[in-house]
């Protein structure tokens, strides 16, 4: 389900980002969860460029799509839906409302391309309630791989204990969905300050950080704290339980899912994944590992971590990297993760 950014709120913090903390605040989220609800996969569409990747990446991967754009729009960008057509990526587009960028002028419909466009418009939710009415919940559908998860065992000291297992959260196929944006930054097997350097490099590095850091926390996300039944995930997940073990100092935070938590947690064990900065200042962290979180919700944490913390953020990617980071390594697997520990 592809939705547009500009049918959420100004205020939103998830605006101008390809997710939704499906607060309630907009029909955005609505649609949110409908999709979660379906078994299928919503993806915010923040420009021209992530439409693009994203029809590419259905037709490469077989996904039909339902999608959300203004007449206007379609209109004027009917060639790129046409080509990903005949490419294999069959959709149905509903219409929204309100005033779109294309009745306010050339400037507007400009900042619009690039994800800059500041009015609210609206998705028509009963339309679209309507016609997945046909399609069955996910709830109802038997032996799905995607329900077969429960909490890693190498983490289930860690769970917070007010924290109850949700009915869905964020799988590795909600990663995988973002390739075709995410091969754009790659710079190679790691960076320092978006600077390319080999994984050693960075390690060796690493390994400095955490031995000087008075206060260095390890955020574990979603893909490490459930386990997903897949043995490469399961593996890195004991690696990281190994470098807890070994690094005594190391504080340990969680980010089991991406709801917002409306103040009811606890910052010293959860991330709150709208304000992450929240859990680094609480507790004065000056260094912060993520890993295990999907990547597009690294890039907002760092984003936020460094806007409001003086914290040094470092994620160590299962995919392509994040040079915005102070240090990141792509396709951080269990080997690697051991030759951090040798470092140690």
């Amino acid at each position: 389900m592809l939705l547009p950014y500009c049918a959420k709120p100004r205020w939103c913090d998830y605006r101008h980002l390809d997710d939704c903390g499906e607060c309630g605040g907009c029909t955005v989220g609505d649609a949110y969860r409908l999709a979660y609800q379906k078994g299928m996969i919503p993806i915010t569409i923040t420009s021209f460029e992530l439409l693009r990747d994203t029809l590419k990446w259905c037709a490469e991967n077989g996904y039909t799509y339902i999608g959300h754009c203004c007449y206007e729009f379609y209109e004027k960008r009917y060639e790129i839906f046409q080509k990903a057509s005949k490419e294999g990526a069959k959709g149905v587009l509903f219409d929204i409302v309100g005033t779109t960028c294309y009745s306010l002028g050339v400037e507007e419909e400009e900042r619009a391309y690039h994800g800059e466009f500041t009015v609210e418009l609206d998705l028509i939710k009963d339309a679209l309630e309507r016609s997945l009415a046909i399609k069955e919940d996910l709830s109802q559908v038997q032996r799905r791989e995607s329900q077969k998860f429960d909490f890693s065992p190498y983490f289930s000291d860690f769970v917070p204990p007010y924290y109850k297992k949700p009915k869905a959260v964020p799988s590795p196929q909600e990663d995988r969905t973002r390739t075709a944006v995410q091969k754009e930054v790659f710079l190679g097997e790691a960076t320092i300050s978006g600077k390319a350097v080999s994984y050693i490099e960075a390690f060796e590095e690493l390994a400095e950080w955490i031995e000087k850091s008075q206060s260095p926390t390890l955020v574990v996300g979603p893909l490490l704290f459930w386990d997903w039944q897949e043995e490469e995930l399961r593996r890195k997940a004991q690696a990281v339980k190994k470098l807890i073990q070994k690094v005594k100092k190391l504080q340990v935070k969680v980010l089991p899912d991406y709801r917002p938590k409306l103040k009811k947690y606890d910052p010293s064990l959860e991330m709150d994944p709208p304000n992450p900065h929240e859990t680094v200042l609480y507790d004065k962290n000056d260094l912060t590992i993520l890993i295990g979180v999907h990547c597009y919700r690294t890039d907002f944490v760092i984003r936020l971590l460094k806007k409001y913390t003086p914290t040094k953020v470092v994620a160590l990617c299962g995919l392509y990297g994040h040079p915005e980071a102070d240090l990141s390594t792509s396709f951080t697997d269990e080997d690697k993760l051991n030759k951090l520990l040798d470092l140690l």
